[in-house]
Formats: C-alpha cells, structure tokens, sequence
C-alpha cells in the first residue's frame, strides 16, 4: 500500500488544494452466472491499490496533503460464501490508509458533505458513475444561487491529464514490479522455445508458456499471447492460436505476463524446428539490427519521434536489401512503400497497462524521453504471402501531415481522402521473392530510460540468432 501512498502524496503535490473522484471497476459477467476475471482499472489501482469491484474513493487535497476517503463493498456473511472474502471498511482504514471509509452504497450522499468548500474538483469524465451519480451530487454539493444567479466557484477539471504525466514517470518501486513482470516473461518464452516443435499446435505452445507465468506468480496475462505461426506471423494481433506448427517455418510469440498489475510485453521469432533458413535468417538480421539501433537511442536526447524516423530508415535500407521495394532508401520512405512491410509503431509506454497511459507531444511537440520512462522497441518485417506483387504508389506521403490533415478532417474523411489519392496516383508493379513470402519478423524487448544508458528489463532472453537455435535445438 506503500506505492498508492506515495502516488497520492505526489499528486497533491499538484493539485495542491482540491478533491479527486475516482471509480472502480465492476464485475462483468460472461453469460448467466459466469463472469470474467476481474481486474481494477488502472487509475484507481494507482492511487489506492484496492483490489475488490464497487468501490469509490474521494481524495480530499489541502496545502498539498492527502486524505483518502474510501466506499466500499460491506462485509456480508453470505455474499463472501459465495464469492470470497471482503476486506471491508474497517480493512479500507487498517491496510489501505483511508483516512475514513464508508459502505459504497453511501457514496452518493457522503459526496455531498465531503465536497462542501471545494473549488477544484478532479473528475473521471469517461466513469459511468461520473454521468449516474457524481454530476447530480456536485450539483447539490456545489450549488449556485438560482435568485442571484451567482454561480458556485467550484472548478471541475478532468484527472486524467495528471494521472497520465505522473504515470509516465516510473518510480523505482514501479521499476521493480515492471522487472518482475519481465523475469517471468522471460522464463515463459524460454519454455515456449524449448517446448514447440513441428507437429505441436500454437495453443499447446501458449498452454506450456502460459504454465510458466502462472506457476512463477503472474495473477493474469497483460494481453491475448500471440502464438503466430508460419504465414500468421503476419497478422498483427493474430490470437487464434488454433494452427499445427509446420517444419521449416519460424513461430513468431508476443506474450507477456502481468504481475501486481504491471505488464511486460514480449516479442521472439524463432525457427520451429530449430534452425533458421537463409531467408529467415536474413530478414530475422534486418529487425535484429533495426532494433539495437532503436533500444540505443532510448535515452534523454531523443524522442519517441526521433527512434521511430530512426528505425522505418533503418527498416527501408533493409527492404531495398530484400529486393522486397522498387526503389531506394530514399524513395523507399518519401513514398512509405515500408508502409507494406512495417505498418505500425516502434514502441508504446509500458507499466499498469501494456499500452499505458501518457502522450508521446509535451505542449504540441514530440516529447523528450525522460528518466523513469519505460517504452517498447518492436520493430518487424512482414512479407504478406497474399501479396506476391505489389503495385507500389508513386506518391510522396509524409506521416506528420497525414498525421496533422487527420486531426483537422476527421479520421473517416481523411483517410477517405488518403485512399482517393492513392488510388489516383501512378503506381510501378514489383514482384516479392517468392523465397522471402510468408516470412513475418518482430522482436520486442522493454527498454527503460535513464539519466545514461538504456536498460534492457527483458536483456536476459536472447535475441542472437546462434543463441535462439541452441536453445530451440
């Protein structure tokens, strides 16, 4: 409880004087009476850690001090025989350090008193419970006078801006948690590597790497793991899982274990049967080399930006290596004909959610890294087998203002517009080697930023070609 105190202590920090509203998450059910595993929303564990459904906390801020006010589920004798135990309001006070807690069904009134005198409030607008109860209690808590039409000081603002700037900042308890996430990953991969071979199928992979993270201490995945084999290594979110593993192909893995809510994420491409061809090998060295690059270059100097221009060029003088595009490097990237190879990002924000909070812009410009900021690096290469040739557009494109034209029209009328153009434009016809077709490449490790050299959290699973095969083998 130690870390959601120390968050709280350094949001008042910022808010100074005002009240926090939070929710928490509620029990979803499957059908009938099955439900899904429950996990708290990610904002509310941050600044309460409290890990039971339907519950609400008020933080009351003055002169930059916390004081946190918890609803939670009542202690119920019959209830917890079916369900389990409750930990209770006397347990909210004893173990999670409210100051004061009440029964959740008490929340709409208790807003009422606790929000009197308040002129900053900090709201969940995307709660339900902001539309079902907080906006008509803050009418009654913060009233105007209708007769003079004088309305109430009181300041609502949305929380989430803070929470994501603060999230994005790891601190060295986080860090820990992050790593332990990691550790576990790790030993599921090598499981998963030293358990498929061709015959099996990507579920029983999954299954024998899933094992792992469950019997080291994992509540739960951080994601769907991704079992992709052969030609379903090029489906992105591929999570079917259902196909047998052929001889000579390559098993691309994207799976992570979540430990006390923190995620790793996790990606390995290895050769079934233990030894990579010369084509895969080929392409597995381009990504390879894309990514050292990329993990580099996580440091104070640059930005998200910076690594991701850094790694598609470094991608593009692989592609036209590959014989996979029709012109040069340059050509290559003025045109984003990558774009058919490496569709996506080079990294995202890593801690409570596999993709977590904070903006990659700081005051509409790209952000500088900072210390205690963990991202990604995940650079692939996916030859499509559904694209032996490919009809290449001659058209310059340039992402930021694609980017920027998406933001002023719209994402559906700009990229209606982007499809016009493309379709309009003179394209030059390009044959894939049939070799290299089927061949879908990513490896993903987790990189943390400090005020010198990155660190690798996921270093300790090898990425060497030589290394992969003598543990495949």
């Amino acid at each position: 409880m130690n870390l959601s105190k120390l968050n709280r202590e350094r949001i008042a920090k910022v808010i100074k004087n005002g009240a926090i509203l939070l929710h928490g998450n509620k029990i979803i059910y499957r059908n009938n009476d099955a439900n899904y595993q429950f996990r708290q929303f990610s904002d509310f564990h941050y600044l309460t850690e409290w890990p039971e459904p339907d519950a609400h906390a008020v933080i009351l801020i003055k002169d930059s001090i916390p004081e946190l006010h918890m609803f939670v589920l009542d202690k119920n004798e019959e209830m917890e025989t079916w369900d389990g135990k409750r930990i209770g309001q006397q347990g909210a006070i004893e173990i999670y350090g409210a100051k004061k807690a009440y029964s959740n069904i008490e929340y709409k009134n208790e807003l009422i008193n606790l929000l009197k005198d308040q002129t900053d409030i900090y709201c969940d607008y995307s709660s339900n419970v902001f539309q079902e109860i907080d906006q008509q209690a803050l009418n009654l808590a913060v009233p105007y006078d209708q007769r003079g039409g004088n309305f109430s000081k009181a300041k609502l603002h949305s929380i989430q801006p803070i929470l994501s700037e603060l999230r994005l900042i790891k601190q060295a308890a986080e860090v820990e948690l992050l790593q332990k996430a990691c550790d576990i990953s790790i030993e599921g991969h090598l499981a998963a590597m030293k358990f498929a071979n061709p015959g099996k199928y990507e579920y029983q992979v999954a299954a024998e790497m899933e094992k792992t993270f469950f019997h080291l201490g994992a509540e739960r995945l951080g994601y769907n793991s991704i079992v992709a084999g052969g030609d379903n290594a090029c489906i992105l979110h591929y999570a079917t899982n259902r196909e047998e593993l052929e001889e000579g192909k390559l098993l691309l893995i994207d799976a992570a274990a979540e430990f006390e809510m923190y995620s790793s994420d996790i990606t390995r491409t290895f050769p079934i049967n233990g030894k990579y061809t010369p084509e895969q090998k080929a392409v597995y060295s381009e990504v390879l080399k894309a990514q050292n690059l990329g993990i580099e270059m996580v440091n104070t100097e640059n930005t998200m930006q910076d690594i991701h221009k850094a790694t598609i060029k470094s991608i593009s003088e692989s592609l036209v290596n590959l014989k996979l595009v029709p012109h040069g490097i340059e050509d290559t990237i003025s045109m984003m004909h990558y774009f058919q190879f490496f569709m996506h990002g080079t990294g995202h924000w890593l801690g409570l959610d596999v993709h977590d909070a904070g903006s990659n812009e700081s005051n509409n410009e790209p952000r500088k890294l900072s210390s205690g900021m963990v991202t990604t690096i995940e650079p692939g290469i996916y030859i499509r087998p559904s694209k032996p040739v490919i009809n290449f557009p001659l058209l310059e494109r340039d992402p930021e203002k694609i980017k920027i034209r998406r933001k002023e029209l719209g994402m559906e009328e700009a990229t209606k517009l982007e499809q016009k153009e493309m379709r309009e434009a003179k394209t030059v016809e390009h044959k894939i080697p049939e070799s290299l077709l089927g061949i879908g490449v990513r490896i993903e490790d987790n990189i943390l930023c400090t005020e010198g050299d990155p660190i690798n959290l996921t270093e300790a699973l090898p990425r060497d070609i030589e290394e992969i095969e003598n543990i495949c083998s």
